[in-house]
This record gives C-alpha cells, structure tokens and sequence, in this order.
C-alpha cells in the first residue's frame, strides 16, 4: 500500500487535488490512503472526508510536527507527503515512486537540479529558498539538491528510524533535519526534478520565526557534524 500525507490548514483546493492523486494512483494499480494531518479552523476537515480522505487533528504545531504525526499514522510503504494547495503536482507521483523502487529510502522531489524549477515567486522568496538551499548543504553538510522541498517520499524502514528520533524543529527545519539524520545513518537519498508552481489561492505559511528557527537548525547540525549517528 501507499500512503499520501497532506498536511493542511485552511486549503481551499483540495476538491482539485484529491481527485488528480486518485487518477495517478488508480494508474499505479495499486492499494493507497490518502491521510490529511490538519490544523484548520475553517471546513476544510469536513470537506477532506466527504472526499473519502482520513482526516486527523494535528496534536502538535508547526508543519514538521504534522509531517511527523502523519508518518506515525501513516500505514503505506512508502509514504510520499505533499502540500495540499496543488504546488506539488501529483503527477510526479510516479517519479517518487521508481526511484525508491531503486532502493532509495528518502526521494525528494527537486526544484534545483536538472529539469526542475520554480514558477511564480517573486524575488525575495526566490532568494530566501536559495540561500536556505546553500545554508542546509553546507551547514548539515548534504549532497541533496533541495533540502528545503516538502514533496518528498519516505520508506518505511526510514520511517520506523524516525518515529523512534527526537526532533527538534517544528517548522520547515524539520525538512533539513529529517535529511541530516537519516543521511547520518547511513540511509541512501535521491532526488528527482520537479516544477513547483507557487499557490494559485491563499497566501504563504513561512513566518520570520520559520527561517530563524532554520537558521538555529543548520547551526545545530553543522557543530553537532562530526559526532555520528543521532537518534
């Protein structure tokens, strides 16, 4: 089986999303859940699970924690997670799922290498992702080409290893950190391209206190570099 986890708050276009990832799923042939970790304040639980989606409330704050909660949920192997405002598009689906089948524990799906990109951002989200990327790598000391991408897939023996970590991060630094332990320990990460396309309704979740606390993050991973493998 595979699972899908969406995190979602306040997501106005999951009636369009949900629909494309069941028809690239019904042309994988296979078994799949679709699990929406949510912390709305609006209808969007009640119109995920008239769409057939398993709805959990988010116990925790920050997307890291709602990732976190989802793998631990989760039942599929592997799990792929995605955002929930068509940014990531399901079609790459497929992408994820061959290269993990090449014995990939962790797949990120990238916007910075060979056929991936970035539509509608402006300048300065552009140059905070950028910067973000460079810091990461450097810092935690990874060959990723996105560390900061979301749409990601998951095996469940990388999943078992993380449900069993302690996190520090709540927020989007979670996407780094879960990259520096796992590759810490030795699981083996790939990537493929991806075209991500800015949200078409709402506004962006990134906060200041979101990049600080990456920053913080990066530090952290890159003075505690040379002592091994973390739990």
């Amino acid at each position: 089986m595979i699972s899908i986890i969406i995190p979602t708050r306040n997501e106005p276009m999951v009636e369009e999303l949900v629909p494309r990832i069941r028809q690239v799923l019904k042309n994988q042939t296979c078994d799949y859940e679709i699990l929406a970790v949510d912390k709305s304040d609006d209808d969007t639980p009640e119109r995920l699970r008239h769409l057939g989606v398993r709805v959990i409330e988010q116990k925790d704050t920050g997307l890291g924690r709602a990732i976190l909660e989802g793998l631990k949920a989760a039942s599929g192997d592997p799990v792929i997670v995605m955002d929930a405002d068509l940014s990531h598009n399901p079609d790459y689906i497929p992408d994820l799922l061959e290269k993990n089948r090449k014995g990939y524990d962790i797949v990120v799906g990238s916007r910075r290498m060979k056929g991936g990109g970035i539509l509608g951002w402006g300048l300065y989200r552009i140059a905070v992702s950028k910067i973000a990327n460079i810091l990461g790598r450097t810092l935690a000391g990874l060959k990723v080409s996105d560390v900061t991408s979301g749409y990601r897939l998951y095996s469940r023996r990388v999943i078992d290893f993380l449900k069993s970590s302690k996190f520090k991060s709540r927020g989007y630094a979670f996407q780094l950190e879960v990259l520096a332990r796992a590759s810490r320990r030795g699981y083996l990460i790939g990537d493929v391209p991806i075209i991500f396309q800015n949200r078409r309704v709402g506004v962006s979740k990134l906060s200041h206190r979101d990049i600080l606390e990456y920053l913080s993050t990066s530090i952290q991973l890159c003075i505690f570099r040379g002592r091994g493998p973390t739990a």
